[in-house]
């Protein structure tokens, strides 16, 4: 074996290491998350958009992206169940969205997941009209967008899924190096905002995967999306008052 077909596998292992998680290191890696989440939005409501609580804001959408490519890629299709529910919660949680200051017409972060498993979806199905209704979806969303990374969390998304379902080592770098590409195009304004990102996500994998192996699931289904939206409305009213 060459030199660079070496490193290429250790790379591999390395990857491979990162994006296996039992059900209760993923639902430690969405807790992480979650409480990025609030940091990042009460730096920003309450805290005059505190600078630190921003860059540790940065790392929670790649971490939600990868848990959320993860539970789709554990099924062979995108159920349209899932994604229905999924749609229903970003409906949702637009109230509290614009509560906290946030226009009408700003899609939260949810319609990206929604959309995103929407086109992905129809672009499985054998039928050109199908293919014609995801990108007209997707193109549809960009208005819409501005308040929640725009195409670039789109193809963040969509990497993280097929980064998930990846079968081949050549694949999964591949889709590996995209999505670290796509985490730094999320905040393309700011490139301390941008290797933040990259950094706090990369090494809450890093340690996650590699510690809580013997936990349990802990937190009930929906409790993630549902958490969202409350957090948004408590935050709303506590800037309300």
């Amino acid at each position: 074996m060459t030199t660079h077909a070496i490193r290429l596998s250790t790379a591999d292992r390395w990857l491979q290491g990162l994006l296996t998680w039992t059900p209760g290191q993923t639902d430690i890696i969405k807790t992480v998350a979650l409480v990025l989440m609030v940091i990042d939005h009460t730096g920003l409501l309450l805290a005059d958009n505190n600078e630190l609580m921003r860059l540790l804001g940065r790392g929670c959408f790649p971490l939600f992206g990868l848990a959320w490519g993860m539970n789709l890629a554990r099924h062979a299709d995108i159920r349209q169940s899932q994604l229905n529910s999924l749609w229903g919660w970003a409906l949702v949680a637009q109230v509290p969205f614009m509560l906290i200051g946030y226009p009408w017409y700003a899609g939260n972060i949810l319609f990206a997941f929604a959309v995103t498993g929407q086109a992905l979806r129809w672009f499985s199905l054998p039928f050109w009209r199908y293919t014609f209704a995801a990108m007209a979806i997707v193109a549809a969303w960009i208005p819409f967008s501005c308040g929640s990374y725009g195409m670039a969390g789109v193809a963040m998304l969509t990497v993280s899924w097929l980064l998930c379902r990846a079968q081949t080592s050549r694949e999964r770098l591949g889709c590996g190096v995209l999505w670290a590409v796509m985490v730094l195009l999320m905040n393309p304004n700011d490139a301390g905002e941008s290797l933040a990102g990259l950094a706090i996500a990369l090494l809450v994998l890093m340690v996650c995967s590699s510690a809580g192996e013997s936990v349990k699931r802990f937190w009930p289904r929906q409790f993630f999306v549902l958490f969202y939206a409350v957090h948004l409305a408590v935050l709303g009213i506590v800037v309300s008052m």
